[in-house]
């Protein structure tokens, strides 16, 4: 059930797999061949077997990108192939001769590889087959270093007060989390996609330098955004959903007097959002069902709710939080004669291109709502969800990974009370605590953020992918101070980056075990870790 309620969120992903096979055309046998090749060995017929599969590997030399040398050997082993058909009849005998020299083959490359210490790509890359083959489950070795210092494990605690409790009192918010925004916007990259709206936010706003979506995927992020702990899982998973804390911060804008709203111009039925939503306890949900077309279309649609919203507020203290659809894969961009400005067929000059429109519809969003509601005590934040990587150490999209394209977002912050600031750092959990602590509402919920007013805040965060491998979360990380900790479980590799001059630069990692020690830990402290 789960996948039918999810499948046309999947939909949106079936580009990326094509988007292979213009970079290798072949490919697009290779299933076909896979497939005809089992059929035909099951029913004994090498010669069949040998045949196709000798044809995959002409068709492939063909197109192969590489040195002739190479493009003559895969030439030479599909034409060995193909001449097993000359021989007529299966034989047995020589199907099992053929087996021997493949894995003799095999583990000779491997025993090279190793003496020989050989840092050929070929060699060198990570390969999935033994985590198929293998166990799933993780459990870390044990470390030299046994000493797991608990300044590598976040915990929770109370907001503290900052010294501008109460500066922005009865202000409303208007929180915009654009879908899938990396920090391809300005200020934080001038080369990639120009923000209107980021011109909101010159004057008397706040701008962070990193801050963190904590897990890359929509469902996970917004629960953790609410409940200012760690969760993981879309909610049509009862098997393996674990849903964090309870959601207490709308609950405490409730009581202070606010009206709380929630507009997406996505399906909040993929994977069952709703239920989150349902959870998190806000007054009035939107979903794309909810938004009526009069003439527009996609995120266009989200102008027609600007007298809806208006209607609800009145003149109560309220809280927005405004998401969008058109910056989620494929990228789709409504009005492509105005905005054009990436060219190209690749998928990341496309969702620049719905970038710009989509920052453009929350500005004139915005420009309207000022016109039917005043906004001149408002706190405007904008951010995204999470991240957008494409093809970074081999990911594409989101949701999969911990790598900083689908981490790393925009943050801004604006009200008319506040002075201009650089904040260093900051995450999604930061987010209420900020907004409670200027809003100057007293509550006692401990969580993993605190007022971005503070000037003394620990950089210590950890990461996940809402994609998981057996018993954990497929990619996870710790950034501690300026060193960034991950384990891609996927390829059973472990990486350590510094963040050095605006980059971040691999470096060589000295204790894998302890750095596998030190994020199980992470994993089982907050219960993202199957015992």
């Amino acid at each position: 059930m789960w996948f039918f309620k999810g499948s046309k969120g999947l939909m949106k992903g079936i580009p990326h797999l094509l988007e292979g096979l213009s970079k290798f055309k072949p490919a697009a046998f290779i299933p076909f061949m896979s497939l005809a090749c089992l059929v035909s060995t099951a029913l004994h017929y090498s010669s069949v077997a040998a045949f196709l599969a000798g044809a995959m590997w002409l068709i492939c030399s063909l197109f192969l990108s590489a040195k002739p040398q190479s493009k003559w050997l895969w030439g030479c082993i599909g034409g060995l192939l193909i001449s097993v058909t000359l021989v007529g009849a299966p034989l047995v005998g020589f199907d099992i001769a053929l087996m021997l020299i493949i894995i003799t083959w095999v583990l000779a490359m491997n025993v090279y590889v190793r003496l020989a210490d050989v840092k050929a790509e070929f060699f060198t890359t990570p390969s999935l087959l033994p985590n198929i083959l293998l166990s799933d489950n993780f459990t870390a070795h044990e470390s030299q270093d046994q000493v797991i210092s608990g300044a590598f494990v976040p915990d929770m605690k109370p907001a503290l007060k900052s010294e501008l409790f109460g500066q922005c009192k009865g202000a409303n918010i208007i929180l915009i989390t654009m879908e899938s925004l990396g920090c391809y916007v300005q200020p934080y990259n001038d080369t990639m996609a120009q923000s209107s709206l980021s011109k909101r936010f010159k004057a008397n706003s706040w701008l962070s330098s990193q801050h963190f979506s904590l897990c890359p995927n929509t469902t996970v992020s917004t629960n953790q955004i609410y409940t200012g702990q760690y969760s993981n899982n879309p909610y049509n998973k009862d098997d393996s959903a674990f849903y964090g804390g309870n959601p207490e911060y709308i609950e405490v804008l409730k009581q202070a007097g606010y009206h709380t709203l929630f507009l997406d111009s996505a399906n909040i039925g993929l994977y069952d959002y709703w239920k989150l939503l349902e959870r998190i306890g806000f007054d009035q949900v939107w979903g794309t069902d909810d938004i009526p077309a009069r003439g527009l279309t996609a995120d266009y649609r989200l102008w027609n709710m600007v007298d809806e919203v208006a209607e609800q507020v009145k003149d109560r203290p309220f809280f927005l939080h405004l998401i969008n659809d058109q910056t989620h894969m494929p990228y789709e961009v409504v009005d492509n004669e105005r905005f054009n400005r990436h060219e190209g067929e690749s998928k990341k000059a496309q969702y620049l291109n719905a970038v710009e429109e989509v920052d453009y519809i929350f500005d004139e969003f915005l420009s309207r709502l000022a016109k039917k509601v005043d906004l001149s005590n408002t706190i405007v934040v904008f951010t995204g969800d999470h991240g957008e990587s494409f093809g970074e150490y081999g990911y594409s999209f989101h949701s999969n990974s911990v790598i900083p394209e689908q981490t790393q977002v925009p943050f801004m912050l604006t009200h008319p009370k506040l002075a201009k600031k650089t904040i260093s750092h900051s995450s999604h959990f930061d987010l209420f605590p900020t907004f409670l602590d200027l809003l100057g509402i007293t509550h006692n919920i401990s969580g993993h953020g605190q007022p971005l007013a503070l000037e003394k805040r620990e950089k210590n965060y950890f990461f996940h992918s809402a994609t998981l491998k057996g018993n954990t979360p497929a990619n996870f990380s710790l950034l501690k101070d300026n060193d960034l900790y991950w384990f891609d479980r996927l390829f059973n590799q472990i990486y350590q980056f510094k963040f050095e001059q605006g980059r971040w630069v691999s470096h060589p990692v000295k204790n894998k075990p302890w750095v596998a020690k030190v994020l199980e830990q992470n994993l089982m402290m907050k219960g993202l870790m199957k015992q």
